[in-house]
Order: C-alpha cells, then sequence, then structure tokens
C-alpha cells in the first residue's frame, strides 16, 4: 500500500508535492462560479505568499464565536484540488473521501476536537503537520475561531500560514481587528482575509460577464 493511501485510510493526510516555487498564481482549471471568485482569488495567494514551501499547511478560522463557516474549507479544498490534481486533506472532523486514488480530497479529524489537551502542545502539532506533509499535496486545517478557541491559537503558529474568514455584514471592524492582532501576537503567519456570506447586488450571470 501506498503512503498516499496509507493516509487515505486514516483520513489523515494532505500537503503540495510539486517542489517547485510558484512564481506566478496558476489558472483554476474549469468554470468558475461568481461566488467561488474570492476563493480563487485566496488560493492564488496562498500559492504566491508561500512559494518556497514544498508542502503547505493553511489553518481557515473564522474571527469570533457564531461566525465560523465549515463549508469556506471545503470550497478552498475544493478549488485547490482542482488546481493540483487532488491530493487535498480537510480537517474539520467530518471523516470522509472524495474521489479516488491521487484525485481524491480527503476529510479527516482536527486534533483536539474531543477535548484532548496535547493539541495544545505546539512540538506535537508541528510533528503531525511534518506526518502529513509526507502524505499529501495540501493540508488545509478547519479550526474554531480565533477569539474563541485556544485549539486555534495553539494551531496558528505551527502551521504555513492563517486565512481569517470575515462575514459580510456581520463582524465588526473592530472584532476583525482583534483577531487579527491576536494572531499576530501569537506568532503566527496571516495569509490574507476572505469576506464570506457576500451578497452580489449584480445578477451572478451579469457578474460573471465583467
Amino acid at each position: 500500500m501506498s503512503r498516499f493511501h496509507a493516509a487515505l485510510d486514516s483520513a489523515r493526510a494532505l500537503a503540495i508535492r510539486s517542489g517547485r516555487p510558484v512564481r506566478s498564481p496558476p489558472p483554476l482549471p474549469g468554470a468558475v462560479e461568481a461566488a467561488d471568485l474570492p476563493l480563487l482569488r485566496l488560493w492564488q495567494a496562498v500559492e504566491a505568499r508561500l512559494p518556497a514551501c514544498r508542502c503547505k499547511v493553511v489553518q481557515i478560522a473564522a474571527c469570533a464565536a457564531g461566525e465560523d463557516d465549515p463549508a469556506v474549507a471545503v470550497r478552498l479544498a475544493r478549488l485547490a484540488g482542482r488546481t493540483l490534481g487532488g491530493g487535498v486533506v480537510v480537517l474539520n472532523g467530518t471523516p470522509a473521501v472524495e474521489g479516488e486514488g491521487r484525485g481524491a480530497v480527503v476529510f479527516g479529524p482536527l486534533p483536539g476536537q474531543r477535548g484532548d489537551p496535547r493539541a495544545l502542545d505546539r512540538r506535537l502539532l508541528a510533528a503531525y503537520w511534518r506526518h502529513l506533509r509526507e502524505r499529501a499535496e495540501l493540508v488545509v486545517v478547519a479550526t474554531p475561531p480565533v477569539l474563541e478557541s485556544p485549539l486555534a491559537l495553539a494551531v496558528a503558529p505551527t502551521v504555513d500560514g492563517v486565512v481569517l474568514v470575515v462575514e459580510a455584514e456581520r463582524t465588526r471592524v473592530a472584532v476583525a481587528r482583534a483577531a487579527r492582532d491576536t494572531l499576530a501576537a501569537g506568532g503566527a503567519n496571516l495569509l490574507g482575509v476572505v469576506l464570506n456570506k457576500r451578497r452580489y447586488p449584480v445578477p451572478v450571470a451579469l457578474y460573471e460577464i465583467l
């Protein structure tokens, strides 16, 4: 059994194998819906800001309680999987597998989701990411909100970068700044912010043309 298939069986795998620095954001194959454009730009930004990382581990987290949306990590993983050709792992606590072989997107358990205090140990987390880097193309770690969860703050400085999710028309500026500053104080690498649940006053068909 290959290392990747062993990772599929355990639902614990994700990282990028090409090893080639990304000098410009790669195009995403296939049709892209208007609702996916922010995530497409986000993925391109991740690639551009981490060109030296052979295997990327990226954390996705909302700012505060009540603002987290698990769909953001899932959608980002699927878009990235289309670019990478699979080999993507999402740690979100919902074990499942989409696709087959190297084209699979694997969903696995989030460390500490059952209250295991060892998940707050940064050394153990770093060792866990090293384990996953050997078995996939990309790891997306979907944690609880930054201002709510000790786990989110423990994970942040151990991954390659953090993407902060801001909910349109809900997340207050002061809350977003507090989440940003908390991440920075903890030594996290903030890759960017994605505006979630944005409304499009322009019809989607026209927006796609524009």
